[in-house]
């Protein structure tokens, strides 16, 4: 007997972790969220929601041959993050942490090919 619409349980996250828009959290509060970037001048997700708190990102570069960088540039945003990627070569990653306390729309770049529209959005909201 086939049922089209069942009750099945969805699916649980690990304990002491949660996920919005691909940021997780976890258990000491702090969120993480890697960022794809590949040949076509993109960062998926372009756009993403944090709290104030302690953030990691991660810039993975699944690019064949371009190489790109992250970069929050100083004065765009309700408070400077002060830290960057500067470089991640195709097929190779890197990673940040930094403290945001300070609400609002926090854009962020790849150095190499933002006149290409190679940027995004970190939102944070109490």
């Amino acid at each position: 007997m086939l049922g089209g619409c069942g009750t099945s349980p969805e699916p649980q996250e690990p304990q002491g972790s949660s996920s919005a828009g691909g940021v997780t959290v976890d258990a000491e509060g702090l969120q993480s969220i890697t960022l794809v970037s590949a040949d076509d001048y993109r960062f998926v997700p372009a756009e993403f929601t944090v709290a104030p708190g302690r953030v990691r990102v991660t810039l993975d570069n699944v690019a064949k041959q371009l190489t790109h960088s992250l970069d929050f540039p100083p004065g765009v945003g309700p408070s400077d993050i002060g830290e960057s990627i500067p470089v991640v070569a195709p097929n190779e990653q890197d990673t940040i942490e930094f403290s945001v306390s300070t609400p609002g729309e926090y854009a962020f770049i790849c150095s190499f090919h933002e006149a290409l529209g190679h940027t995004g959005v970190m939102s944070v909201e109490a």
